[in-house]
């Protein structure tokens, strides 16, 4: 799949595999990249190739590059500044479903709605994975009506059902 520059895409995924791997994607061509998680950065490299890309993980806890989830407007700024610094960069926001408990919904609609202005003035793409089930539908459809939207392919989701039936048939 081909990411075209300037946009914001929400990816439609209970895990965020398919954004993770959109994001390797475009790391690997030389786009620099900013990652925000709730998942442990450490684990984060371990199983996807992030290079050298800063990862700040969405946590209570102090530390380095590790972000408080109720300072969303600190972490707008900070995404602001990587995309102004870049021009052409990719940023990962995985844990959209995090901030919300820790803000709410309407502010972490506008913080939604800040980054994707700051994405169309420039030639970068942000990545939201968030898993549909946990968002009302009206959170949903204002979550994603000035942004793509991804789903899953459906070729994924068979070949992971098949594959899961033929596990269970030699269990």
């Amino acid at each position: 799949m081909r990411l075209e520059d300037g946009l914001c895409y929400i990816v439609r995924e209970r895990k965020p595999f398919l954004a993770y791997k959109l994001f390797e994607s475009s790391l690997a061509e030389g786009v620099p990249g900013l990652c925000v998680t709730r998942q442990f950065p450490e684990k984060v490299r371990e199983v996807f190739d992030l290079r050298d890309t800063r990862i700040l993980w969405l946590s209570h806890t102090p530390g380095k590059d590790h972000h408080n989830p109720t300072s969303i407007g600190t972490l707008a700024t900070v995404i602001s500044s990587f995309i102004e610094r870049y021009k052409k960069c990719v940023v990962l926001i995985d844990g959209l479903e995090y901030l919300v408990i820790n803000n709410g919904f309407q502010q972490v609609l506008r913080f939604a709605e800040h980054i994707n202005e700051q994405v169309m003035q420039s030639r970068s793409i942000v990545l939201i994975p968030i898993s549909p089930s946990a968002f009302a539908e009206k959170e949903l459809a204002l979550l994603e009506r000035n942004v793509e939207v991804v789903e899953q392919p459906i070729l994924s989701v068979s070949l992971e059902k098949d594959f899961t039936t033929l596990i269970d048939q030699y269990r």
